[in-house]
């Protein structure tokens, strides 16, 4: 039968047969029980997808031509069930075999629809297409659908599935990043919501097509987004929405380009540029208009005078609807007012909230700890040098910790400040996985977030005193609107040792001299495409730390750099930045130790503009590159920073190969390269990385085997492997690798384990689940 069906049938049959093989069997045969549930899981996901395949195909003439591929696996798929139906419990071997194929099957059948993109390309080139043949849309916007949809494996991002998009440190770029999920984390720790969630889900489905708009008004931090995102979060809304469930923060002073600038972004889409906000309104109605699935759309945090933005977003779209959070009340919009927490529920919260650790003691010791702590809480004022409703990476406030209160610099004391935050209601943590917190440490975080009232109380603190004697300076400039007292400062020296400026679009980048000799931790945000660096950093000799994000969506150059007196930066972490400005400027740091490039292009400059790194930052010690999709090929100069002790090369996948040199970096402590998909091995000159401690290639999911002169490793104490690696065997003699103590997998590699940990009594093998985010294959 499954040969037949390859000859032009459609697509359905072959799905269904395997579907149905996949049931049947899992009924009745439980040696691979599990597996087949998980597989089971996989095929009902993916399912819509086919049946949207199948309804444009009859649209368009029944053009199959390019799911011939996907037939062909979906086949094998339904050999290898058969022959798993017939294998025996008492043989282990065969058991062990199939049930790593299992996987493997399971695994590619994600690995096709994402990392190749097939049934993604294919479900948006027909829609497209339909809507030519419906309205005669131009050519133009088939090449950009196509062209830009995200061939990023959801399970690469290790727990995104809990996380939120945003414009923040991770998601806010051109490059069209997908993995977070729309909608915030809510705490488990929910009380009096059952009965608001239960009416506010009601008047949202009740809701008339002819008013598209629901408004959830309450007073500041009664709970307005908490509610909202766990409405989100509920089983029989994301029934109905599906992966169309848009959540975005609109904040005081809102942005109409930002803002749709992101929903494209959050539905996996490369940004448009955007002329005027007529233009960037007439494309967003287009694109959401070609989803035939529901949409709801969730502007949080709306002020009043912001009405506009929902009217401006107000389309007349079938099954299109908006649900707005705000202070205020819109009286020509439906509106669901949230209530206050009753005497009772108030209380229930304020038990749960302060004695989570069982005891009041417990309690009592963590107020005591906090009071006394002057650390904690200069590390809590310096979150405010961030904007508003922003993603802070942690690696950002890191830099500024190590150098401002001497932390280690690996993270774990930064990491026990903000779990101690988070405990205390002050900030809220996005972590990627809850069931290895303790071997990842601060790299199980994707970011942290401070509650605008919060931040608000932050600065409002840090103002209290006069410029002059603030340790800590936070500028907000709109346009070119500077606060009145930065034109009385400019003769007289300021003391201030963080100082943070947000800009806007508009800001024209003239500064005027005002002198900071004391500024130790410099951070600066921006939404333009070409930013000045203000001159009077030539007059900062202090300073130690500079943070540089570009909020916009499009990599920014950075003029000025040479003009820069920066002896003693030890540290730099850019976000949407264009690195070749940088190494224009030709500009020489002797005490540089590590830098950070997030989201960044860097691929031109690299392949350029090597050689210049020794020289540049001959002290270099660590080097951290994430989500820099146009990275193909480390360069081997990189392996010519001889002191560099931590390369961390995460989600760039587009990354093919490591050099050949890296052998050279023999004080290489750390080595990361999660979620790099397309690495297939690493070179055998890693056995020369004697002193290498930690080595990550999880989600190297291209990877299928470890070099066998890894066993030469003799100081790795830390692995981390699996989750869709090919890997079936382990180097000949993994039980040389005599200090290694923690190794972090999915279930399948810690079988091959196991055998090991006879051998190295110390070996701790944490098991990770699988969060494989499967709704990113229902993008519309």
């Amino acid at each position: 039968m499954a040969a037949a069906l390859l000859g032009g049938a459609a697509l359905g049959p072959v799905f269904e047969l395997l579907l149905k093989s996949v049931i049947d069997v899992g009924i009745h045969i439980a040696t691979f029980r599990s597996k087949f549930l998980s597989l089971k899981e996989t095929l009902i996901y993916i399912k819509p997808v086919f049946d949207d395949i199948k309804r444009l195909s009859k649209v368009l003439d029944g053009r199959d031509e390019e799911i011939d591929m996907f037939k062909t696996q979906l086949m094998k798929g339904e050999e290898l069930v058969l022959k798993c139906s017939k294998i025996k419990r008492y043989d282990p071997l065969k058991k062990w075999s199939y049930s790593r194929k299992l996987t493997k099957l399971d695994n590619s059948l994600v690995k096709f629809c994402q990392i190749h993109g097939l049934i993604q390309v294919v479900r948006d080139t027909k829609q497209i297409l339909v809507k030519v043949n419906e309205n005669g849309k131009i050519l133009e916007e088939i090449h950009s659908m196509v062209r830009n949809v995200s061939l990023t494996r959801s399970g690469s991002s290790i727990g995104f599935t809990n996380s939120s998009g945003s414009s923040g440190w991770m998601n806010g770029s051109s490059f069209g990043f997908s993995g977070l999920s729309d909608v915030p984390q809510v705490s488990d720790s929910m009380v009096g919501f059952e009965v608001p969630l239960h009416e506010l889900k009601q008047k949202l489905k009740l809701l008339q097509e002819k008013d598209k708009v629901l408004v959830l008004s309450a007073p500041p931090g009664c709970g307005k987004t908490t509610l909202a995102a766990k409405l989100c979060q509920e089983d029989d809304i994301k029934a109905i929405y599906r992966d169309n469930i848009i959540f975005v923060t609109v904040t005081k002073t809102p942005n109409i380009k930002r803002i749709v600038g992101e929903i494209f972004e959050k539905k996996g889409c490369r940004v448009p540029e955007f002329a005027t906000e007529h233009v960037a309104i007439c494309r967003l109605n287009n694109f959401l208009g070609g989803i035939t699935q529901p949409i709801l759309l969730v502007l949080d945090d709306v002020w009043s005078e912001s009405e506009f933005v929902i009217d401006h977003l107000k389309f007349q779209i079938p099954d299109f609807k908006i649900l707005v959070t705000s202070r205020s009340v819109f009286p020509k919009f439906d509106t669901y007012k949230l209530n206050l927490l009753s005497e009772e529920d108030a209380k229930d919260l304020c038990c749960i909230s302060a004695f989570k650790d069982s005891s009041p003691d417990a309690l009592d010791e963590k107020a005591l700890y906090s009071r006394e702590s002057t650390t904690l809480r200069d590390c809590y004022l310096d979150l405010g040098s961030f904007p508003e409703d922003h993603r802070i990476h942690p690696a950002a406030l890191l830099d500024m910790w190590v150098e401002r209160y001497n932390l280690d610099e690996d993270g774990i004391t930064a990491m026990a400040i903000f779990v101690e935050l988070s405990s205390q209601n002050l900030v809220n943590l996005a972590l990627a996985r809850q069931d290895a917190r303790a071997v990842l440490g601060l790299h199980n975080l994707h970011y942290i977030q401070q509650h605008d009232m919060l931040r608000e109380l932050v600065i409002h603190q840090c103002d209290e005193k006069p410029v002059e004697e603030r340790m800590r300076i936070y500028i907000n400039i709109k346009g070119n609107d500077f606060p009145r007292w930065w034109f009385e400062q400019r003769l007289q020296p300021l003391q201030a040792e963080v100082l943070s400026i947000v800009t806007d679009e508009d800001f024209s980048s003239n500064w005027d001299d005002v002198r900071f000799p004391k500024v130790e931790v410099l951070v600066l945000n921006f939404e333009t495409r070409t930013y000045n660096l203000p001159l009077f950093m030539e007059q900062m000799s202090q300073l130690k730390t500079l943070i540089v994000t570009n909020n916009g969506f499009f990599p920014a150059n950075l003029n000025n750099f040479q003009l820069c007196s920066l002896l003693n930066l030890k540290r730099i972490n850019l976000e949407r930045i264009s690195v070749t400005s940088i190494f224009t400027a030709n500009l020489q740091l002797p005490n540089l130790r590590k830098i950070s490039l997030n989201i960044c292009e860097i691929g031109e400059a690299f392949e350029n503009s090597a050689a210049k790194m020794p020289y540049m930052w001959p002290k270099l010690v660590e080097m951290n590159i994430e989500y820099c999709s146009d990275l193909t090929k480390v360069p081997a100069e990189i392996c010519d920073l001889v002191d560099l002790k931590r390369l961390s090369i995460c989600y760039c996948h587009e990354l093919v190969a490591l050099p050949e040199e890296l052998g050279r970096l023999t004080n290489l402590e750390i080595l990361r390269l999660h979620s790099c998909t397309n690495v297939a091995e690493l070179p055998k000159s890693i056995a020369k990385l004697n002193k290498l401690k930690l080595l990550d290639v999880y989600d190297c999911v291209a990877m299928d085997n470890l070099p066998l002169e890894m066993d030469q490793l003799c100081s790795l104490q830390t692995l981390c492997m699996g989750s869709s690696l090919g890997i079936d065997k382990l180097p000949d003699s993994p039980q040389k690798l005599v200090k290694l103590e923690d190794v972090v997998c999915d279930e399948e590699t810690a079988y091959l384990w196991e055998y090991v940990k006879e051998h190295l009594k110390n070996l701790r093998i944490t098991v990770m689940e699988e969060h494989i985010n499967l709704n990113l294959l229902h993008r519309s």
